[in-house]
């Protein structure tokens, strides 16, 4: 009966809320009328009542309120409260056992923090023989961090029972989940990876509309240098690392000390996007990793760790550089000598063509 009256006076109250529609069984979205919802776009409608046992809640995914549907109610419509606080306690005094008494608390307009745990098993808790268990100690992903890590057997419900709407997506797509964590430990996104045979590989979903996407942030200390690179696992078999996960990369320095950032991007040569961007990564004079030609068959961090059985760590220190624009014989190599297959090596970045023969020093950028 409870959930009955929770329904009826949502629809009562429902022309006062902007955009006001119904997602499915028990789940409605408009936009939030305690923050307003986004400035910058009026379409946006990031409020949500959806329902848990016997109840009604409401949650915002842009101003993080999160509180039972009576709260939200008491704000939105002060004189309609009390008809629905009436009907409540009479419906708990004819005795129905699965009566609630709501809780009448005042609303809490600070933003929450979000839960650490996902409503999904973790790795670690899987069987032995689970093939979401095996996928991951496939890749060699480290054993201590499996309880981080979660299974979704139907990645489409996952998504839709956080309260998020999200398109595209399909049914039974079981997917690897990988939650992201700002600095006070709240989730504010998490990326699925496909674990069976998908056209996508990964999507990303945010929690927190204006949080970067940006994975590692609750581990990492920013007093020490911290590494950047492109995909959450990759950060996994690196100390004190974060993942860009498709952030962009100004956004992402401006959360850490220049001084102590070195950037890793993936191993590809030939992409002439990447080079862009290691070239202006080098000109604003940041680290960077350029790696060698005995690791120019790996892509990725994970790659050389699976397929290659590099020592990532090792790697990744004896092959950071920096430096002013200008010139290859102007860089100097952080922590180390800049050898001539080093100097090749660069070269090649920049020009997409195999290595030259012989010590010849070229423009790093074109003139």
């Amino acid at each position: 009966m409870s959930v009955y009256i929770d329904r009826t006076f949502l629809l009562r109250v429902s022309p006062k809320l902007q955009r006001f529609s119904q997602k499915k069984d028990d789940l409605y979205n408009f936009r939030c009328p305690l923050c307003g919802d986004s400035q910058k776009n009026k379409t946006k409608c990031r409020g949500y009542v959806y329902r848990k046992k016997n109840d009604y809640f409401y949650m915002c995914h842009n101003c993080g309120v999160s509180t039972t549907f009576y709260n939200f109610l008491s704000q939105v419509d002060s004189t309609l409260v009390k008809e629905y606080q009436l009907e409540r306690y009479k419906n708990g005094e004819t005795g129905n056992n699965n009566y609630t008494k709501p809780n009448f608390e005042e609303v809490k307009t600070e933003k929450p923090v979000f839960r650490k745990k996902l409503p999904l098993e973790s790795i670690d808790s899987l069987p032995e023989e689970h093939f979401a268990k095996t996928y991951v100690q496939g890749r060699k992903i480290p054993e201590q961090l499996w309880s981080q890590l979660y299974y979704a057997p139907d990645f489409k419900k996952f998504v839709t029972e956080m309260g998020i709407e999200k398109d595209g997506l399909i049914e039974d797509d079981q997917r690897l989940i990988i939650p992201f964590y700002n600095e006070n430990k709240e989730l504010v996104a998490f990326q699925g990876r496909a674990l069976g045979e998908s056209k996508i590989r990964y999507i990303t979903v945010k929690v927190q509309e204006d949080a970067p996407k940006l994975f590692g942030m609750d581990r990492i200390n920013k007093d020490e240098m911290v590494y950047v690179v492109e995909g959450p696992i990759d950060s996994m078999f690196l100390e004190n690392a974060v993942a860009m996960a498709d952030s962009h990369l100004e956004f992402v320095i401006k959360l850490l000390d220049k001084s102590k950032v070195t950037l890793i991007f993936d191993n590809e040569p030939r992409n002439k996007s990447i080079v862009n961007q290691i070239e202006k990564a080098i000109s604003k004079n940041y680290k960077v990793v350029i790696y060698p030609n005995y690791v120019e068959n790996y892509k990725e961090i994970n790659d050389m760790v699976v397929l290659g059985g590099f020592d990532v760590k090792e790697l990744v220190a004896n092959n950071i550089y920096y430096g002013p624009t200008g010139y290859l014989d102007d860089f100097r190599y952080y922590d180390g000598i800049l050898s001539v297959d080093q100097v090749l090596q660069l070269y090649y970045y920049r020009n997409y063509f195999l290595p030259l023969h012989g010590h010849e020093y070229h423009s790093f950028v074109t003139n």
